[in-house]
């Protein structure tokens, strides 16, 4: 077998998932705050989109990099938001964000190759690091000073091997979003050091503060090393559609294809030609922004009234990252003892790093009904105790 994929490690969040499952099966009302998916259903002008180009036969290959009327429409979008400029040959349909960062670190990551990771983190970079032969070294930011990145932090964690850095911003689990001057960080070691940075941005438009995402491959100094992320799931509420896009300096797309054009032919014509009206959304995207924003305040409000947790307001995406203090618990202890005393499911937070053992993750893109019952047996069983 291989080792390297036999070094992948064994999901927590679906060790969880699978205990609330069962819970579901012997029919005890658990309320699921673990899905990192939108509630909402994919806007309707893309659907009828979809549903035309399936009725009128659109069902064929298409073009290895994606249509080209969706790339100049990706390529527009990342001008117009971004302030990247790039063309449309540097830019790769995906099967999904997912698939974008698994194409772009397996490209660019040898055997033996260092990977800073800023965490607490998604789940997977550190398992797609290590199936490329990679070596995924964790940043563990602090929740003290509002998991400010700095380059003191960047020199401490790397070496002569370090091959790249991955951000997202903004963050998940955090909502943290990076700042001026935590780029201008990001963009003095990657240079010092020849190292790229993959950026992933698909919670870009899922923002409540007055910040602006700054997407690295924006400034003069990493535009030339970034490789941007991002995807239709999040913001589109098209997590099923599996539809993402990587955008890169010409050499590493150059690389990037290759193993892309040998590990799948293409995603499917009719979801692409539906994401190209995706980008007239703009109305539905920002109600749905609206009601992310408001399920943030009156849970968060609700749980920052239970005693033992506490939860700072995300800049960005729809999580709650909430640390807790419970004597002799550690998050998957912690997270169990919710699921089948309060019949509550969040995420524990040892699967966003090994540091985040006193932290849980609750996501609110859930019904205000949910969030508000869920914030209720919380606190009537950290009342109990």
């Amino acid at each position: 077998m291989n080792q390297d994929i036999l070094n992948i490690r064994k999901s927590i969040v679906r060790a969880i998932k699978d205990e609330a499952k069962a819970l579901k099966r012997d029919g005890v009302d658990v309320i699921s705050l673990a899905s990192g998916e939108p509630d909402f259903d994919t806007p309707k002008l893309i659907r009828d989109v979809a549903i035309e180009n399936i009725q009128k036969g659109n069902t064929h290959y298409a073009p290895g990099k994606g249509l080209p009327k969706l790339r100049r429409e990706i390529q527009k979008k990342l001008e117009k938001d971004n302030q990247i400029i790039t063309d449309e040959d540097n830019i790769i349909v995906t099967y999904g964000a997912k698939m974008a960062v698994y194409l772009a670190v397996r490209a660019c990551v040898s055997k033996g190759d260092e990977v800073i990771i800023l965490a607490p983190s998604w789940v997977s970079y550190a398992e797609i690091v290590r199936a490329s032969g990679g070596v995924p070294v964790t940043l563990m930011l602090d929740d003290s000073d509002n998991y400010t990145l700095t380059y003191e932090k960047l020199k401490t964690h790397g070496s002569d091997k370090t091959r790249m850095i991955i951000v997202c911003t903004p963050n998940n689990p955090t909502g943290k979003i990076l700042e001026t001057s935590e780029i201008e960080a990001l963009s003095r070691f990657a240079n010092e050091n020849d190292v790229i940075v993959l950026s992933d941005e698909v919670y870009e438009k899922i923002v409540f503060s007055e910040k602006k995402v700054i997407s690295p491959a924006s400034v003069e100094g990493l535009k030339d090393r970034t490789i941007t992320v991002n995807g239709f799931s999040k913001t589109y509420a098209m997590t099923g559609w599996r539809l993402g896009y990587l955008a890169a300096p010409s050499n590493l797309v150059a690389v990037i294809n290759k193993l892309h054009i040998h590990t799948h032919t293409g995603t499917s014509p009719f979801i692409q030609e539906a994401a190209v009206v995706a980008f007239q959304c703009e109305n539905e995207v920002e109600d749905m922004r609206k009601q992310y924003e408001m399920r943030r305040n009156a849970f968060l409000s609700k749980l920052n009234d239970i005693p033992h947790l506490k939860v700072i307001k995300p800049e960005g995406a729809f999580y709650a990252w909430v640390r807790f203090d419970v004597p002799n618990m550690d998050s998957m202890q912690f997270a169990r003892w919710l699921l089948n005393e309060a019949h509550v499911l969040g995420i524990p937070g040892c699967a966003y790093g090994d540091q985040c053992d006193n932290f849980i993750r609750f996501s609110f893109a859930s019904s205000l009904e949910d969030l508000k019952e869920s914030a209720e047996r919380i606190s009537r069983l950290m009342n109990r105790e």
